[in-house]
């Protein structure tokens, strides 16, 4: 016999107010024994249709790295060249200020094919 699930909108208002902040944390809780049977520990399978990553899932708004729309390249580049930063200290201290745009990756390397090192 399948299991029998909440609806998903029911389901993430209720694991929302279990304040937790990370997928980690998620799992952690499905592992404690607090987890009522009705919600599923993988609701990324259970609820594929509906399910838009953890930070929705557990209301904390982050979206996965691997989701965000990043500006392309060479806007991105224009963007950042503008703030006027000489050096990689720089470019940290500016990606933890809390002012650089979403769209703009704090590891271009990573995201951007054209990226080239000097």
């Amino acid at each position: 016999m399948k299991k029998q699930f909440r609806d998903f909108e029911n389901t993430r208002e209720f694991v929302k107010t279990l304040g937790l902040k990370t997928s980690v944390e998620w799992y952690a809780y499905c592992t404690s024994g607090n987890k009522p049977d009705d919600i599923p520990s993988n609701p990324n399978q259970t609820y594929k249709n509906d399910f838009k990553g953890y930070g929705d899932w557990l209301g904390t708004g982050r979206i996965s790295s691997y989701n965000i729309q990043y500006r392309p390249f060479k806007e991105a580049r224009e963007f950042v060249r503008k703030l006027g930063l000489k050096s990689n200290k720089e470019w940290n201290e500016y990606c933890k200020s809390g002012n650089k745009p979403d769209n703009i990756p704090s590891n271009p390397w990573m995201v951007y094919a054209e990226w080239k090192k000097k």
